[in-house]
């Protein structure tokens, strides 16, 4: 059968014309060949906002969220990647919404935080751990500053020796004895703990972190590293408080646990 003029009428009618269903969503038919195209961009303004504003600190996300809010809007906090998300157009009682205009504050971690956390557990020898020392003594909170620095030249100088045991003293100090080629000898002590104060978040608040100091001694050469106690346990505070201070910014609006 031939196409007419008619049925190319049709079809077009067919194409522009909306269909309502009683409580169903409305639709057209589409021939095929043809593709919808929103004219929404023609408009003097948008229909609705689609946003995702990813903020940097907690009054950030605070003072987005108090300008574009409502009575319907809704607060997610989620504790499993330390993350909060305020849905500004949340769907109402018994009215769903798009749900895309949205504001997230993901906690992200410090430079410091990342550094540490890579390290952790990294075995060094005695060189490379002074070097980190020094790159890094503005972090450590005990033992000071400038007993960490001398433990740190004693390792430096110390590159060419050969080290033969490791005792645990009874101030809770590791000595390392070690000899070198024109068989001088001498003793590196050092924590066996050291605590670290750095912020988790950037930009957050500084959180104390206390670390035990390992050691392993073969064919002369010395490994050492740290293990971080509880770093979880920091994270999970750190969190904690960030939701205090969103909590205590933000009013009237409803705010769950959730992994949304």
């Amino acid at each position: 059968m031939e196409r007419t003029e008619l049925d190319a009428q049709l079809e077009n009618a067919a194409a522009t014309h909306l269909h309502q269903v009683k409580d169903s969503v409305p639709f057209v038919a589409v021939p095929r060949g043809h593709e919808l195209k929103s004219i929404e961009s023609f408009l003097k303004f948008p229909t609705r906002i689609r946003e995702t504003m990813k903020v940097l600190t907690p009054e950030s996300f605070i003072k987005y969220f108090n300008v574009f809010c409502d009575d319907d809007s809704l607060i997610v906090l989620n504790d499993n990647n330390q993350s909060i998300t305020g849905f500004l157009d949340y769907h109402q009682a018994h009215s769903p919404s798009w749900c895309d205009h949205k504001v997230v504050y993901s906690c992200p971690k410090s430079r410091e935080w990342e550094l540490w956390n890579q390290m952790n557990q990294h075995k060094f020898n005695q060189l490379s751990f002074a070097e980190f020392i020094e790159q890094n003594i503005k972090d450590f909170a005990e033992p000071a500053g400038g007993q960490l620095l001398e433990i740190a030249t004693q390792f430096s100088v110390t590159r060419t020796s050969v080290f033969s045991s490791g005792v645990r003293l009874q101030s809770g100090e590791f000595q390392f004895q070690f000899s070198e080629e024109n068989q001088k000898k001498g003793t590196v002590e050092v924590p066996e703990k050291f605590s670290i104060g750095i912020a988790p978040f950037h930009n957050g608040e500084r959180y104390k972190i206390e670390a035990r100091l390992r050691y392993r001694i073969r064919e002369g050469e010395l490994a050492i590293w740290f293990e971080l106690i509880e770093p979880e346990k920091v994270l999970e505070d750190a969190f904690n408080e960030v939701k205090d201070v969103v909590r205590n910014g933000i009013d009237k609006v409803l705010m769950i646990e959730a992994t949304a």
